[in-house]
């Protein structure tokens, strides 16, 4: 049963890799305007879904062939939850990636440091969080989980700035709820991160946590 898991989760951290990799990549095209590097990240999601498709099978027939009990079930349970929110994950590195070009070239762009700020601290979360996931580390991921609390601050106070921004500016209010729904993107990915790390928690000690969000 060893075996399978390890495998699993390799599997598992390959899709993390390729996760992390298009938000890294969608938040580089952000910060530089980057067109080309943008498709790229939306053409690529089309191999995270495949990868998703593929564990969620694998999962299934360790479950079918091997009916694991106790640990060896909440690991593979963990596995089915934990790619279904890479997966989510990697859609919204996609829709910031098709954000890019509503952005670009308007006063709100003086917001997108703060932007970029917000996405380096998900895209922490998303590596560190798969570390612990590997690592089989609940500390780990009780640690990487209650970040999202400051993640959820800085999107409140960045939505606040555009509305203000909007109101002065009537003109350009559909600049600003774009920059409004780049930090959503931003604050959702911390809310998949964060349910990334309830499900580690569970498989390695059966207790269901729900951190504040």
């Amino acid at each position: 049963m060893t075996k399978q898991l390890d495998t699993l989760y390799e599997t598992l951290l390959r899709m993390g890799s390729l996760v992390e990799e298009a938000l890294r990549k969608a938040l580089i095209a952000l910060s530089n305007w980057d067109t080309t590097l943008a498709t790229t990240v939306i053409d690529e999601d089309e191999r995270i879904d495949a990868m998703q498709a593929e564990i969620e099978d694998r999962c299934i027939t360790v479950i079918q062939e091997m009916q694991p009990t106790g640990s060896d079930l909440r690991d593979v349970v963990s596995c089915i939850k934990t790619v279904t929110e890479l997966e989510r994950i990697g859609d919204h590195a996609r829709h910031i990636a098709r954000t890019l070009e509503e952005v670009a070239g308007t006063e709100y762009s003086a917001m997108l440091p703060q932007i970029r700020e917000l996405g380096d601290k998900v895209l922490a979360m998303v590596h560190d969080a798969l570390t612990a996931f590997i690592d089989r580390d609940a500390d780990k991921a009780r640690e990487v989980g209650e970040r999202d609390q400051l993640v959820d601050e800085i999107h409140r106070g960045l939505t606040q700035d555009a509305l203000t921004t909007m109101k002065s500016r009537g003109d350009k209010i559909e600049a600003g709820e774009h920059i409004i729904m780049l930090s959503r993107f931003m604050e959702r990915i911390g809310d998949h991160v964060t349910n990334m790390c309830e499900w580690i928690l569970y498989a390695r000690t059966g207790e269901r946590v729900e951190f504040d969000r």
